[in-house]
């Protein structure tokens, strides 16, 4: 009932500019026109023009001179009891906003293997850390690879993927540099460790479903070296493409540190390659304009200092 009250309200009112009503405070306060300009950080001339706005809309002079100072009429003085403590708790409400939650609240969009793979470090940096805030992981869709729009219309701070975004109010840096490798179930019945091209041709596969360029330039490259594969599944999550070959015969592509942690009590063989995999590079990418929070500031140089720092030590080696 309240929305459609409001909804009401702002078809009655919505050719009202609300600014007038800063401009009505600061003059009633101050009794000055040229003060109000001055807490308003505006010109004496565009206080005046808001005023005759106001007093056309209010039918009223408002404010009338009395010797040096300017005082309130019967309907300013109404206006004023009738709006300033609901005006001033709006004011403190956007106030304590700005400064409050959006400061201590960083929301990071990520697919959900890239937020297992980074998020845990980032927070256990965070912990250690003076850093006060809130991490909020937004899951990525796999199959829409949206994730500059999310980031041009400020639905997360940061956004985790395959591909750097290329634009002038855009930061993009390469944080990681992710390897792949194959996997079976144990005790498969053709597969040991080694996985071959004829192998890879003659056995069934998992299928990684996604649209993120990174992970699709992966799969261009394995086709490269394999003239046919047959699928038995198709997935858009790598947890339950490695889930489904370690309950069947079927070869499945994961991360290495997806591998690393997680195969053993999945139940599945880490197998090396004869042919090369290109690894996929990783970036974090985020709005300029977010280095003014000084929060924001702390956590890019976490992660700063331990993925991309890392990284290029690792390379350098």
């Amino acid at each position: 009932m309240t929305n459609k009250n409001n909804l009401s309200n702002f078809e009655r009112i919505h050719h009202f500019d609300f600014n007038l009503l800063l401009v009505f405070e600061a003059i009633f306060i101050h009794c000055s026109v040229k003060k109000a300009a001055e807490t308003l950080n505006s010109s004496g001339s565009a206080v005046s023009q808001s005023l005759s706005k106001l007093r056309t809309h209010f039918s009223d002079p408002l404010f009338v001179r009395t010797g040096q100072k300017i005082a309130p009429t019967t309907v300013a003085i109404k206006l004023h009891a009738q709006i300033s403590q609901n005006f001033g708790n709006l004011i403190d409400s956007v106030i304590n906003f700005s400064t409050q939650t959006t400061a201590h609240r960083i929301v990071i969009y990520a697919s959900p293997y890239l937020a297992l793979r980074m998020l845990p470090d980032l927070c256990a940096d965070i912990e250690q850390s003076d850093i006060s805030c809130e991490l909020v992981h937004l899951s990525a869709d796999a199959l829409q690879n949206n994730g500059e729009d999310v980031l041009a219309y400020r639905k997360a701070d940061i956004v985790l993927d395959t591909h750097p975004y290329y634009s002038a109010s855009v930061v993009s840096r390469r944080c990681m540099k992710e390897h792949v490798v194959p996997v079976c179930r144990k005790n498969h019945p053709r597969i040991d460790r080694l996985l071959t091209q004829e192998m890879l041709e003659s056995e069934s596969a998992t299928f990684l479903n996604v649209n993120t360029e990174g992970l699709k330039r992966v799969q261009r490259n394995i086709d490269e070296n394999i003239r046919t594969r047959r699928f038995t599944f198709n997935s858009s999550s790598i947890f339950v493409n490695a889930a489904i070959s370690a309950k069947t015969d079927s070869i499945s592509f994961v991360p290495k540190w997806y591998a690393d942690n997680f195969a053993e009590a999945m139940g599945l063989t880490v197998l090396q390659s004869s042919f090369e995999i290109d690894p996929v590079d990783l970036y974090i990418n985020y709005n300029k304009s977010a280095l003014s929070n000084e929060n924001f500031l702390k956590i890019i140089t976490k992660i700063k200092s331990h993925f991309i720092e890392k990284m290029a030590g690792e390379e350098a080696r």
